[in-house]
């Protein structure tokens, strides 16, 4: 008895992840914007609060977290770097776009999603990444699943720009909410900032969990997003000479997929039942 209970529940496991697969579910997502904004290229923008020097002073408006222009941070942030942009995936097979048309599109405002052709990390001699033009933005998936990240850029900034993005992934948010500097490096090997740091602007509350230094249209970053977690999206040009140059606007598009099972469980699931069958016709002989 016990192992046909065993097979049944098997069975059912294996069957809800082919349904998962090949399911097809209407897409819910939600996308926040801070509506910071500033022509100059070398400015960060994205400050979460009207003092940009400091982060200080009052709440910048967000498009998207409870309405139009609302105080409230994207799943309620209370970091102190900057922050660009938050979305939620709401089921399974959710998609979302992040981009000024996006920000048009559901809110009648165009958010500033830009960053520079060297943010994540430049082509100087010693390669490094700079916080100034690095755009952050933060995902949460209310189910587990796979989220794969491509990024393009615009073209419409400047005349000449760049075509492959970086981008590093963390678990969890910025929740030093303590003095702050967009100014320096990070992604500097040599100055002992890794690439797999966990503290990449001096903030606290981050796991880095994996990055990729190809990031395109086509090619992708793929992670998987536990339910309920939220992310933050650390990402801009590389190897486009420096941080500021090249600067354009993007579009950055989430999709999803089941979180593949695991072969074993394929064929431990196929032997169990070929072994429940057998035992079965041994009892019926």
């Amino acid at each position: 008895m016990t192992k046909t209970k065993l097979a049944k529940a098997v069975t059912m496991v294996l069957a809800g992840a082919a349904l998962s697969a090949g399911a097809s579910t209407a897409f819910a997502s939600n996308t926040m914007y801070n509506t910071f904004t500033t022509a100059v290229s070398t400015a960060t923008d994205g400050w979460t609060h009207t003092n940009g020097t400091t982060n200080s002073g009052a709440l910048q408006p967000w498009l998207g977290t409870t309405g139009l222009y609302s105080d409230v941070r994207p799943f309620n942030y209370v970091g102190s770097s900057h922050l660009n942009w938050a979305a939620e995936l709401s089921s399974a097979g959710d998609s979302a776009e992040i981009s000024a048309a996006d920000s048009l599109a559901r809110y009648g405002a165009s958010a500033e999603i830009d960053t520079g052709g060297g943010a994540w990390r430049d082509n100087s001699a010693t390669p490094t990444g700079w916080k100034h033009q690095t755009d952050i933005g933060l995902v949460k998936s209310d189910v587990t699943q796979q989220v794969h990240i491509n990024l393009t850029t615009l073209g419409n900034l400047t005349p000449s720009t760049f075509s492959t993005f970086g981008v590093t992934v963390f678990d969890g948010m910025d929740t030093n909410t303590g003095a702050y500097s967009h100014h320096g490096a990070w992604n500097n090997p040599v100055a002992g900032k890794p690439y797999t740091a966990s503290n990449p602007f001096g903030t606290a509350g981050l796991t880095n969990i994996g990055y990729s230094d190809h990031v395109t249209g086509a090619t992708d970053f793929t992670f998987t997003a536990q339910a309920g977690h939220v992310y933050s999206i650390y990402l801009g040009g590389v190897d486009f000479s420096k941080w500021n140059t090249g600067v354009d606007n993007y579009k950055l598009k989430l999709t999803t997929s089941p979180v593949p099972v695991p072969g074993a469980v394929w064929l431990f699931g196929s032997a169990l039942a070929g072994f429940v069958g057998l035992r079965r016709r041994k009892m019926a002989a």
